[in-house]
């Protein structure tokens, strides 16, 4: 267990959620000595961060007995946000009580496995995926894609199945894709690319041929930061060239501020890390946000062409959009989306936000910029040359939109392969 010290700025963006208490932690008080050797404490709190990066603390009171007599845990969550899904939180409780376990010699490690096990056969603890929770796009909803024969590949995370597709050898040349799309994004600037680099294009989860989970709680930027570093760590990658677009950008920067050392190089078009001003302020991603939280079913191809501007979807491109979602309920991830993009100070993950731009002010990563001349978001840009210090000159992509990889994709692919190739690291 890594104890940490919270911020103060971090806390008043969290409500803190009792869960478990102990009022006679005393009664073998060879226990209640082990806990205040190892924390430290014998009456306060300590903080830690879980496997699914949700901060708990352990609070411990001293009745007057001259040991901690007492002991809360407490998990905390984000303010305006309901509570994670239960079987992460269940997950974290028995990491914590295995610790508690090991720290003194009067439990039994085997004893807490024991009893883990028969809550777990009793349907009293689900660390897992509930069954039906979890919905997982057809094979033969995939059978056309032009463009996209790669073969797909799968990666275990957290109970899920993570999709990929790769090309060519050599550093990793690592794309993500974002809302409402799906790897196939990517399709026309692969084979460019992967005489450069071995090319890896995941569909995020809740995406393409990823697994999509049916519960809207399952969804937080949080959620989609961790799948995709566990990802990374997963396939052991590094010295990473990132390229990443629209939510791939707000995920993908988050994880580059958390795991930097694996990453060599970055390419960001038409996204950002907003934390609470900007976004708010731009009409364009309001109505977007407002489209399309009233929709009953979003229909991919449709959306993508109101930013589209150099080309229009044949109708097997636009199915190839559509394939991964057969009904809406495929579609909570693309629902979900819009709404976790932080437009005010007190925005969920508005603070993860901020956290990681300070991170990533301090990195000399070079960075690379395209960015079509239509784009609707183009205060993104300028806000990234202020967050990055090593910054390639402009690089506008002309008549291009917020897709640009459907509508420049050849052209894009060719301006980072120059790039990479004069910038050896």
């Amino acid at each position: 267990m890594n104890f940490i010290t919270p911020s103060s700025d971090e806390l008043v963006n969290l409500r803190e959620d009792p869960l478990l208490v102990e009022q006679e932690l005393d009664v073998v008080p060879a226990v209640a000595d082990a806990v205040e050797k190892t924390t430290g404490l014998r009456a306060g709190r300590v903080y830690w961060r879980s496997d699914h990066d949700y901060l708990y603390a352990l609070e411990l009171a001293d009745l007057g007995k001259n040991r901690p007599s007492m002991a809360t845990v407490y998990g905390f969550w984000d303010r305006y946000e309901p509570r994670p899904m239960e079987h992460e939180i269940e997950a974290d409780l028995i990491d914590f009580l295995l610790w508690f376990a090991s720290i003194t010699d009067d439990i039994p490690v085997g004893n807490v496995v024991k009893l883990i096990e028969f809550a777990r056969q009793r349907g009293r603890c689900q660390t897992t995926w509930p069954q039906g929770a979890v919905l997982r796009t057809p094979e033969e909803r995939f059978a056309k894609l032009p463009g996209y024969d790669f073969p797909p590949r799968y990666v275990d995370i957290e109970g899920l199945r993570m999709a990929y597709v790769e090309k060519g050898q050599g550093d990793p040349i690592l794309m993500l894709h974002g809302e409402p799309t799906w790897g196939y994004l990517y399709r026309k600037m692969i084979p460019p690319l992967a005489n450069t680099g071995k090319i890896i294009v995941p569909d995020q989860i809740g995406f393409g041929r990823s697994d999509k989970p049916v519960d809207i709680n399952a969804y937080s930027y949080k959620s989609f930061v961790r799948w995709m570093r566990k990802f990374i760590l997963e396939l052991d990658l590094s010295r990473i060239t990132l390229v990443c677009q629209d939510w791939g950008g707000l995920v993908g920067l988050r994880v580059l501020s958390q795991i930097s050392g694996r990453f060599i190089r970055l390419v960001v078009m038409s996204t950002g890390i907003p934390y609470g001003r900007g976004v708010g302020d731009n009409e364009e991603f309001l109505q977007w946000r407002r489209y399309a939280q009233r929709q009953d079913y979003l229909d991919v191809p449709t959306a993508m062409q109101s930013h589209l501007d150099q080309c229009v979807l044949n109708e097997d491109e636009a199915a190839a959009y559509r394939a991964p979602f057969p009904l809406a309920a495929y579609q909570t991830g693309a629902f979900t989306w819009p709404r976790l993009v932080p437009i005010r100070l007190d925005h969920p993950g508005n603070y993860d936000n901020y956290a990681a731009v300070k991170v990533l002010r301090t990195l000399n990563i070079p960075v690379f910029l395209p960015w079509g001349e239509r784009d609707a978001f183009k205060t993104g840009e300028a806000t990234l040359r202020q967050i990055f210090k090593n910054c390639a000159p402009p690089c506008p992509i002309a008549g291009a939109g917020h897709f640009m990889q459907e509508s420049s994709g050849e052209e894009v692919a060719d301006r980072i392969r120059k790039w990479i190739l004069a910038t050896p690291v």
